[in-house]
């Protein structure tokens, strides 16, 4: 058999994309200095603090489309007897 070389994709996994996880140390340390910053600032300066380097989430009709959808299937699912049934079905 002749050696076949694979050439890569160039891809990184999706896995990558995803924001990292913080163990419990690191959050507890998170929590204590938002802690200090809300206690030793004022509440305009610490809004700023906290929300420096934020940008504002642009959406997209095809994210709403998908929301839509999402949300007409939970709502079938949240109540299964919303459907008006026949009182010769009906068990009780």
């Amino acid at each position: 058999m002749g050696g076949s070389s694979v050439a890569p994709l160039g891809r990184t996994s999706s896995i990558e994309n995803e924001p990292r996880t913080l163990n419990l140390n690191q959050i507890q340390f998170a929590r204590d200095a938002a802690l200090y910053i809300i206690n030793t600032r004022d509440l305009e300066e610490a809004m700023r603090i906290f929300t420096k380097g934020l940008k504002p989430v642009v959406g997209c009709v095809h994210d709403k489309e998908e929301y839509a959808a999402a949300a007409d299937e939970l709502d079938g699912l949240s109540n299964p007897y919303s459907r008006i049934r026949d009182i010769a079905t009906a068990p009780f």
